[in-house]
């Protein structure tokens, strides 16, 4: 192949117009197939640790959402283990995870030092979410956790919480 051949083929690469920052309480619609936006969520709190890695992706008119956890607390050796995969309608109502982030947006954070609990990249772009304190951790893990169980209600290891049984 020559090289102008090889220019003229990566010029005619369809390239995506999605962008993270502009297009995040909206990216349902925005994304192309070209796109993967990446969820990390850190579910640590005082001792307990465990962490979820979520990939979102656009195929035709569904959104594919697939779920990795890896808990450190109780696991010797502990490994990703796949949660869920799903696929939904772009125009789902069930799940609102693009409201879950509207409501946070205070939370978004700039400062790389300080510790994320919630982190969204899409390509070169990140944005971090971020508490004040363990009773606005808890907060936003409650918020999270619910808005969560709209997508994967069978909550396998109760990585979305418990439910708290009064007898």
């Amino acid at each position: 192949m020559s090289c102008q051949e090889k220019q003229k083929a990566e010029k005619e690469k369809p390239a995506s117009e999605f962008d993270l920052i502009a297009d995040l309480t909206n990216f349902r619609q925005n994304m192309t197939e070209l796109d993967t936006l990446t969820i990390s969520f850190d579910h640590s709190v005082c001792t307990y640790q465990g962490y979820e890695r979520i990939e979102i992706t656009k195929q035709s008119n569904s959104i594919r959402i697939v779920s990795n956890f890896k808990e450190l607390t109780f696991q010797e050796n502990p490994k990703w283990e796949r949660i869920y995969d799903k696929k939904i309608s772009e125009n789902d109502t069930i799940w609102k995870f693009e409201q879950f982030l509207k409501r946070n947006e205070k939370r978004k954070n700039t400062d790389q030092n300080k510790r994320g609990i919630l982190m969204l990249t899409d390509k070169k772009d990140t944005i971090r979410y971020s508490t004040d304190g363990l009773v606005d951790l808890n907060r936003f893990l409650a918020d999270y956790y619910e808005t969560m169980r709209k997508i994967h209600p069978e909550n396998k290891n109760g990585i979305y919480g418990v439910d708290i049984v009064e007898e």
